[in-house]
């Protein structure tokens, strides 16, 4: 798997460490940096292979190319990659405006390019397990959650994928809150900063009333990724039961209200010397995800499973195959996030409508 990338910030650091882990399959073919210090840091790592230059990084041979890097900067490397016939990987979110989200769209409508979007979250192993528990109808019909895992497009993405309310209209009702809480982790990991160091947590609230009737409860919080006094939650509610966070309740077979738990099976602990990395959740018993590259004898975190999963699936979709995560669910992921700010800055309730992007 032959791999371009361009960018060298956080994202694209973070996806090839992923890619030198698979390196018995996957390489970087080329880097493209945009400047003379990241050049150099890059050329350190990819001896050869870094290039200042489009012009040039667009001569390698490529299976697909990840575009890492944020702004209007993205649509133009899209452009310049369709326009070559060269599959694309975006970074999320495609645009930060619904005039970028349209032309994004029209970008693959024009050149009828290969494109899909880097976004791995409903690929981690905990959600993975609960669409599975979900599809397996150990719920009965879902019609509401509530999302505090994640943040904006991504809370969203798991949302409409849960609810499975495709491209429906959604009526967003919304607010946002400032409290201050001590800060001490980040994404440079763990630090002692003192009780003085004070930040502002800004929280966001919001009710996504879809069409149907389903319903998303969105409430997370700037500092919720990283701190420790910043608690993660996910509530999802059907006819027969519901999961609160790895807690289920249901209707057993025997009729009865019953109660179940989402296990993880993690080797390395104890005299066990297979490695530290997850294998697989399970809950009653039965296996809801296996972790696909355990067998490889490759240790992943949970995140880095997910980030194997959409480069194996471009890879997948660039030969031909289904999608990973489209464009269009990009699209309209971003704008109902968007929709959402707009409820906020505007202190009122926003009605969604049908997008370009919605009617393929």
């Amino acid at each position: 798997m032959k791999i371009g990338i361009i960018g060298t910030g956080w994202r694209a650091q973070g996806y090839m460490k992923v890619i030198s882990l698979f390196s018995h399959r996957m390489e970087v073919s080329a880097v493209l940096a945009h400047s003379e210090k990241s050049a150099q840091e890059m050329e350190i790592y990819f001896p050869g292979k870094v290039e200042r230059n489009l012009d040039e990084f667009l001569k390698r041979d490529y299976d697909f190319v990840i575009v890492l890097v944020l702004g209007k900067n993205v649509l133009s490397y899209i452009e310049k990659l369709m326009e070559k016939g060269i599959p694309v990987l975006s970074e999320t979110p495609p645009g930060y405006g619904v005039e970028e989200l349209e032309k994004c769209w029209k970008l693959k409508e024009k050149y009828h390019g290969k494109i899909q979007v880097a976004e791995q979250c409903h690929l981690r192993p905990y959600y993975q397990a609960v669409l599975n528990i979900i599809e397996r109808g150990c719920l009965g019909e879902v019609s509401n959650m509530f999302m505090g895992m994640l943040h904006d497009y991504h809370a969203v993405s798991l949302m409409r994928k849960v609810l499975h309310v495709g491209f429906e209209n959604c009526t967003i009702y919304a607010r946002q809150y400032d409290f201050p809480v001590q800060h001490h982790c980040g994404r440079e990991g763990l630090h002692r900063n003192g009780k003085e160091n004070i930040v502002h947590d800004r929280r966001k609230r919001g009710d996504f009333i879809f069409e149907s009737g389903k319903t998303g409860f969105y409430d997370f919080s700037a500092e919720q990724y990283f701190n420790y006094f910043r608690t993660r939650h996910m509530n999802v509610r059907g006819t027969l039961g519901e999961i609160y966070d790895f807690e289920l309740s249901y209707l057993g077979e025997d009729g009865l209200p019953s109660m179940g738990r989402i296990g993880r099976d993690e080797p390395g602990q104890f005299e066990n010397l297979e490695g530290c990395t997850l294998r697989s959740l399970y809950f009653n018993g039965k296996t809801v995800y296996e972790n696909p590259y355990w067998k490889e004898g490759v240790r992943l975190s949970d995140d880095e499973i997910a980030m194997a999963g959409i480069l194996d699936g471009m890879k997948r979709y660039a030969d031909g195959g289904e999608e990973i995560y489209s464009l269009q669910d990009a699209l309209q992921d971003t704008y109902l996030y968007l929709s959402m700010d707009e409820a906020i800055k505007k202190e009122e309730p926003v009605s969604t409508r049908k997008m370009c992007w919605a009617n393929t």
